[in-house]
């Protein structure tokens, strides 16, 4: 795995965002929404080999997984994001790019990252945003944002989680920000769009979310058909069930 810089932006105070896929697509999602409504500019990335191979017309080459990062300058302080296209396979590489993400924020003094992942919620709610954080400090902190903290026993994986874990060791502060979602493996615009409600009110930021609400309104507007589809007609007659 190699960081290879496009420029060295001159950043102040600046925080880092990371997101790779996960659940719901929201990190990734909430990461590439913030990008594109921030219009932040890509500096840096991180290419980790894939574990296929890409071929056109019967002819193979290797391929790699890339790892964004993008810098925008907000008048509070500025903000790094890294947005990855997927989570690696291995333990091993798993640590070894957490820990070049954390390299990049290092050199640029980032004090404070924020990760956001998913977390699972069957009943058909408004989902809600609890937090995780690696230091004790940071519960009040999270406390005057209106953020409650996960209660009980848990874990966060892939590198959504890790990476909050391995910026303790090297003296980071992190905070990751837990989002419910209704389903595991459909893109969840509603549960992007209140976690980036949660994440910008925290950094003193300001984006325009109403083309989540249209994206989320389609969705649930397709899941409603299926479930329509999938639900017998009402006052069918049944079929005589034979048990022997």
């Amino acid at each position: 795995m190699e960081v290879h810089f496009k420029e060295k932006p001159s950043l102040r105070n600046p925080t880092l965002i990371a997101a790779w896929p996960g659940m719901g697509m929201l990190a990734r999602m909430s990461a590439d929404y913030l990008i594109q409504q921030l219009d932040a500019k890509q500096f840096a990335e991180i290419r980790s080999p894939s574990n296929d191979i890409y071929f056109r017309d019967g002819v193979g080459k290797l391929t790699q997984d890339r790892h964004h990062f993008h810098y925008w300058h907000g008048e509070q302080g500025d903000l790094i994001i890294c947005s990855g296209e997927i989570q690696p396979q291995s333990l091993n590489d798993v640590h070894q790019l957490a820990n070049q993400v954390l390299d990049v924020a290092e050199e640029f003094a980032v004090k404070r990252i924020y990760t956001i992942a998913a977390l699972p919620n069957p009943r058909d709610v408004k989902p809600r945003v609890f937090g995780v954080v690696n230091q004790l400090e940071l519960k009040d902190f999270l406390k005057e944002k209106e953020v409650k903290l996960v209660s009980g026993d848990g874990k966060i994986t892939g590198l959504n989680g890790l990476l909050i874990g391995i910026a303790q060791q090297r003296g980071i502060e992190g905070v990751c920000l837990l989002c419910e979602i209704r389903y595991l493996d459909v893109p969840q615009p509603r549960s992007v769009q209140t976690v980036l409600g949660t994440l910008t009110k925290i950094l003193s930021i300001r984006i325009e979310l109403s083309e989540l609400e249209r994206q989320a309104e389609e969705m649930e507007q397709k899941i409603e058909r299926i479930r329509e589809r999938r639900t017998p007609e009402a006052g069918r007659q049944k079929e005589p069930r034979y048990i022997s």
